[in-house]
């Protein structure tokens, strides 16, 4: 039997990939409120980007964003701190772990925000996928630990989507089995449809990056807004500010011609918080294509800053067996990260 070919591909050192930023972010005028989620999405995007082009020695583009949680608020006029490097190679494709920080003004310590995973893709020349980058060199056992998260994280992406897809193969939904108590006792409902929000925008060259496309920080912080304002329509409140991201997905590059149109909706709705789905698509020429998704969980607060009941609910039909899937998938959703987070509190304990 012939042996197989000793693989000759050279590799790097996690700690080669090493970068971070720093920065205080906000606005003067708004010192002492919560922060966006968009910003902060848009400064991973840059540090993920460096460290990945770092490795690689060329260009990358964003595929995903897992799941993203703020643990902590972020305030205006915080300074914040992303460091991110290399933690998985495939033979295109890199994963990038990024942990966020903010400095606490009293303790002057930096406390942790959140640390999530970030894929982008190696491209050539041709914008083809790079099948040519450097492996992965660990040296250490806290860069072994790294590498074991991120493929952790890569598993439970894989069972995020077969969950997903094992929910979507269900017959005919019947609304007494999807829809939750929590919603039935609300006091005011809206239709799913009236939960749609829909923007057109075009970009301007400002908005480009070395590879003549559109940002990927831009799409985000775009995103973040459009999910906001949808929540605040629907709870009737301005207090609201998103608090997890959940796959975040880069389908197609958007280049300054294109125009784009994102449409956000409500999905569901728990005692505080709701969840949007975005969706992005491109009018290119005669040609409409599916761009950027994803989901994200918003709370509802007041002025305080304490968490606020939401007083609003989906009006579910069972006629609409659309509604109803997304419903479905939203509340699956939910119970897979609640299920995720309590395994994961129990191994620290």
């Amino acid at each position: 039997m012939a042996r197989a070919p000793v693989s000759t591909r050279p590799l790097k050192h996690m700690a080669a990939s090493r970068t971070y930023l720093a920065e205080i972010v906000g606005e003067e005028h708004l010192q002492g409120q919560r922060m966006h989620a968009g910003a902060i999405l848009d400064l991973m995007d840059v540090v993920a980007g460096r460290a990945a082009a770092t490795h690689t020695g060329g260009p990358v583009v964003t595929l995903s964003f897992d799941r993203v949680d703020l643990e902590h608020p972020i305030i205006h006029l915080d300074l914040v701190r992303l460091d991110a490097a290399v933690a998985d190679v495939g033979r295109s494709s890199l994963v990038l772990g990024v942990a966020v920080t903010r400095q606490d003004p009293y303790t002057r310590e930096f406390v942790p925000i959140q640390r999530s995973f970030v894929t982008m893709v190696a491209i050539d020349e041709q914008r083809r996928p790079d099948r040519n980058i450097a492996g992965l060199a660990l040296e250490s056992a806290a860069e072994r630990a790294i590498n074991a998260e991120a493929r952790q994280q890569r598993e439970l992406a894989r069972q995020w989507v077969a969950m997903q897809e094992q929910a979507r193969a269900r017959g005919r939904l019947r609304l007494a089995e999807v829809e939750e108590p929590l919603n039935r006792e609300k006091r005011d409902w809206l239709s799913p449809d009236e939960t749609v929000v829909t923007v057109q925008r075009m970009f301007m060259p400002r908005h480009l990056n070395v590879l003549g496309t559109i940002f990927g920080g831009d799409i985000l912080l775009w995103m973040d807004r459009v999910a906001t304002y949808a929540a605040r329509l629907f709870t009737r409140n301005r207090h609201t500010v998103p608090l997890a991201m959940n796959r975040i997905l880069f389908e197609q590059p958007i280049y300054a011609t294109d125009l784009v149109e994102m449409t956000a909706r409500v999905v569901y709705v728990r005692r505080y918080t709701l969840e949007v789905e975005i969706d992005v698509t491109l009018h290119r020429g005669a040609d409409v294509l599916p761009s950027h998704s994803g989901y994200f969980t918003v709370l509802n607060y007041d002025e305080s800053g304490f968490k606020r009941p939401i007083i609003t609910g989906l009006r579910m039909d069972e006629d609409d067996q659309e509604a109803l899937m997304r419903y479905l998938l939203a509340r699956e959703r939910h119970a897979f990260w609640r299920a995720h987070r309590a395994e994961k509190a129990a191994a620290q304990a």
